[in-house]
């Protein structure tokens, strides 16, 4: 007789499965939404030019969120699969820092966020700058959406062993039981709010396996009405 130990293979299996499950329901609920938008103006409701207006906004909402998220799963694809390939250099922190902070910028003020860049001007790390500054406006995204009306989120960056590049925000905190499986794939603290924000429940995820293919690691920690605080650990540039 001839035994196969297929135990790795039903466990891919099983996430593979579970990973189909979770894209086809997030791509379902906003297409629904187009699709009866789409047939509630082709019914009539062109003739009222402010439902329109209204409507085709939410069109437009939602075929966003489906774009973000085809995006993010082929980059996370990418990333799983080995095919993303890392340049690192010395990079300059503050100035990547104030280019994510920019792109983000619309939102923050949407919000009444306020985002201050608390890097020192000669703070430099080891990283591949393009990764780095998505990983960078992930964190810096979840911590305006998140965040409490008129908050504020922080960037900083300390250097011991590992370079750390911290992102805090002083909103209400994430509850001790969730912070394990923050990273995991469309794991949501509050999935009916995070959908109202146009999270794709990936972003965390793509920060956790960059941050891994820099050899580095990130970290939360949450405080229950007093905020948190997202780091990213990176080695030092080799001598």
């Amino acid at each position: 007789g001839v035994f196969f130990d297929i135990t790795r293979t039903a466990r891919l299996e099983l996430i593979r499965q579970e990973f189909l499950s979770s894209v086809s329901h997030e791509l379902r609920t906003p297409l629904t939404s187009i699709l009866a938008f789409v047939e509630t103006l082709e019914t009539g409701a062109l003739d009222d030019p402010e439902s329109s207006r209204r409507f085709l906004s939410i069109i437009r909402k939602n075929a966003s969120r489906m774009h973000g998220l085809i995006d993010d799963i082929l980059e996370l694809t990418a990333i799983e699969g080995g095919n993303v390939h890392l340049r690192p250099t010395h990079v300059e922190l503050a100035p990547l820092v104030d280019e994510a902070i920019s792109a983000l910028d619309a939102k923050a003020q949407a919000r009444g966020i306020r985002v201050t860049n608390q890097v020192p001007p000669n703070a430099g790390v080891y990283a591949d700058a393009r990764r780095l500054e998505r990983m960078l406006t992930n964190l810096i995204d979840n911590g305006i959406k998140f965040n409490r009306p008129n908050g504020h989120v922080r960037i900083r960056h300390e250097s011991a062993a590992r370079d750390k590049i911290i992102v805090e925000d002083d909103g209400e905190g994430i509850p001790q039981h969730h912070l394990e499986r923050l990273f995991e794939r469309f794991y949501r603290v509050d999935r009916s709010r995070s959908s109202d924000m146009g999270g794709t429940g990936l972003g965390l995820a793509i920060v956790k396996h960059l941050t891994l293919l820099h050899g580095g690691e990130v970290t939360v920690a949450s405080e229950p009405r007093k905020g948190t605080a997202f780091t990213i650990h990176l080695p030092h540039q080799p001598s």
